[in-house]
């Protein structure tokens, strides 16, 4: 497996995941609460998205075999997936992909979990990278690696959202919306990359 395409699946996790435009929802779930208990929180949805996004690398293809999905058919779909949040992004907006106003507004205790792990960074439009990615590098070592993106991947959140009201303070919501944009243009190129893909997997059988 190429650093090349490592670096890739972590750029296309964390455009996907989109740390960044999940700072002003996880400020506003974790409003009530203290600095301290809202680093817990930030850091708590960091280890989730990795487990998540972990154990999608090994279960998900499975999972697909057990439907009789074809991975040209996942591709395609969640090209199509990951492209509609990319759509979001480029108008600075949360997609409700992601999560709908009743999940921000009804579920707050838990809010490490859901909705900040899922759906909002590890939903529909991560899992179909990831289970993508394994369907492209099957082996076992490449599974490993790909499982150590999804754990650094949710290293970099728990971080992110740790310092979630620094962040936000340097770069001010006109900064947020500037650097959504670009991963949306981003990611909306890495979602035709992958339906073309998919529409090459499916004709080929």
């Amino acid at each position: 497996m190429q650093i090349s395409s490592v670096l890739n699946y972590l750029v296309s996790l964390f455009m996907i995941s989109s740390p960044l435009t999940a700072i002003p929802v996880f400020l506003n779930l974790t409003q009530d609460r203290s600095r301290k208990e809202r680093g817990k929180v930030g850091v708590w949805a960091g280890v989730a998205v990795a487990i998540i996004l972990s154990l999608t690398v090994w279960l998900g293809g499975p999972l697909l075999d057990f439907l009789a999905i074809r991975i040209g058919a996942f591709q395609c779909a969640g090209g199509i997936v990951v492209f509609l949040l990319a759509l979001s992004m480029l108008n600075a907006q949360t997609s409700p992909i992601r999560q709908t106003q009743e999940e921000v507004d009804v579920i707050k205790p838990s809010v490490s979990v859901v909705p900040l792990a899922l759906p909002l960074m590890a939903g529909p439009g991560a899992m179909s990278a990831a289970i993508v990615a394994a369907a492209n590098f099957p082996s076992f070592s490449q599974k490993a690696i790909l499982s150590a993106c999804g754990i650094v991947m949710g290293g970099v959140i728990s971080i992110m959202l740790y310092f979630s009201t620094e962040i936000e303070r340097y770069l001010g919501h006109t900064g947020l919306n500037i650097i959504t944009r670009i991963g949306g243009l981003i990611l909306a190129s890495l979602a035709a990359e992958t339906i073309f893909q998919g529409i090459d997997n499916f004709l080929a059988r």
